[in-house]
C-alpha cells in the first residue's frame, strides 16, 4: 500500500474538496515505469524457467534446490508487484490523485493523496491491491501443471504473499467502511505487522508446499 507523504490528517476531506485540490503530477512516465516492471519481472522469469528446466531435464538434488529458492523468490516478487499496480490501478480509476514516483525509487510505487482523496479512492485503492495479489494466485492455479517443485514454489509464494498482503490490509478496509479515514485506519496496523503477519504467510506457503 502506498505510504503517505503528508501529515496524518484528523479526518478524510470531503468528495467536493478532493476534486478541487490540483492532482499533484506523475514524477516520470507510466510507460517508463510499465516497462522498468516488465523488465524486472521477465529477467526473473526467466531466471526461474532456466531452473525449471535444468531441474526437469536432470533432476539433481542441485537444480531442485536452485528451482526452489527461484520459485519462492520469483512468486513473492511476481505478487508483490501486481499488488502495487493493483493500488495504483484502484486509485486511478476512482479517480484519485495518486502521482506515480520517479522510476528509479522502485516501490511504493506511488504517493496516495491522503488528505485529498476520499474514504471511497482509498477503499478502491486497497481494495484493488487485494484483487491484484488474488488474481495472480488463481492465474498461477490455473495456468500451471504443478508438475515441478518450481511450480509448486512459485505457486505457494504467491500464496503466501497474498494471505501475508490480506491479513494486514483487510482490516484496514473493514475500519474505513465503519467511518475511519484511511490514515486512522493505517495507524491501526500493528507495529510488529511484518513479524506477525510475515509469519501468517509464511505458514500458508509452507502448507500450500506440502498440499500442492
Amino acid at each position: 500500500m502506498a505510504s503517505p507523504n503528508t501529515e496524518i490528517p484528523a479526518s478524510d476531506r470531503s468528495e467536493s474538496t478532493a476534486h478541487e485540490s490540483p492532482a499533484a503530477s506523475d514524477a516520470t512516465s507510466l510507460w517508463v515505469v510499465a516497462l522498468r516492471d516488465v523488465a524486472i519481472l521477465a529477467a526473473g522469469f526467466s531466471l526461474f524457467a532456466a531452473a525449471d528446466a535444468w531441474h526437469t531435464m536432470t533432476g539433481t538434488f542441485l537444480s531442485a534446490a536452485l528451482v526452489l529458492v527461484d520459485g519462492l523468490l520469483v512468486g513473492v516478487l511476481l505478487t508483490a508487484w501486481v499488488h502495487e499496480w493493483g493500488h495504483f490501478i484502484g486509485a486511478r480509476i476512482s479517480g484519485g490523485s495518486a502521482p506515480l514516483r520517479p522510476a528509479m525509487g522502485f516501490l511504493p510505487l506511488f504517493d496516495f493523496d491522503y488528505p485529498n482523496n476520499t474514504h471511497q479512492q482509498f477503499q478502491a485503492m486497497s481494495i484493488g491491491g487485494n484483487v491484484a495479489h488474488w488474481s495472480v494466485v488463481l492465474l498461477l492455479l490455473a495456468g500451471l501443471p504443478l508438475t515441478s517443485v518450481g511450480q509448486v514454489a512459485i505457486t505457494s509464494s504467491a500464496f503466501g504473499f497474498a494471505i501475508f498482503a490480506s491479513s494486514i490490509e483487510f482490516p484496514v478496509i473493514r475500519h474505513v467502511s465503519k467511518g475511519l479515514s484511511g490514515m486512522e485506519a493505517l495507524a491501526k496496523i500493528p507495529k510488529d505487522f511484518i513479524r506477525r503477519n510475515g509469519s501468517y504467510g509464511l505458514i500458508a506457503a509452507l502448507a500450500a508446499l506440502a498440499v500442492l
